[in-house]
């Protein structure tokens, strides 16, 4: 009867071992500048570590007193790799203090690809912080999951 699945069982083991993706749990921070009223600058710690900037495609003030960016990112990592997302959507929450806005990815990120090691990568990550527009400064807790399209990428 043992014999009967080992066939069965090879196959799955090269389905997965062949073209399957590889996803891994990643986490960090990001702070940047604003250089101008609709760009960003700076750094990401942790497992995506690098350089990172947001170009602001669109803002909107709210009825309700919160704030919505339209954003799209640049992110390179520390080794050279880039990393491509899609134009995301966050919102900035008042605050009691005058130009502060706790600030969150309520739909997250999406990752589309990128080079090196994110070539053909898929993912999401999420997102909150805090938006300083008084300072011009904005820092960010992210966290989520990059699936790499081959298993002997990490």
């Amino acid at each position: 009867m043992k014999n009967v699945w080992m066939p069965f069982l090879i196959l799955a083991l090269g389905l997965c071992a062949n073209g399957e993706t590889h996803c891994q749990h990643v986490g960090g921070a990001v702070a940047t500048n604003f250089i101008d009223s609709s760009t960003t600058l700076g750094t990401a710690t942790g497992d995506l570590k690098g350089g990172l900037g947001v170009s602001v495609l669109s803002f909107q003030p709210n009825p309700d007193g919160s704030l919505t960016f339209y954003n799209q990112h640049h992110w390179v990592t520390e080794s050279g790799d880039t990393i491509q997302l899609e134009a995301a959507y966050a919102t900035g929450y008042p605050t009691p203090v005058a130009g502060l806005y706790a600030a969150r990815y309520n739909d997250g990120v999406r990752i589309t690809g990128g080079t090196g090691k994110f070539a053909n990568a898929t993912g999401k990550i999420d997102s909150w912080g805090a938006v300083d527009l008084t300072n011009k400064q904005v820092v960010l807790r992210y966290e989520g999951r990059v699936c790499f399209a081959s298993p002997d990428r990490d």
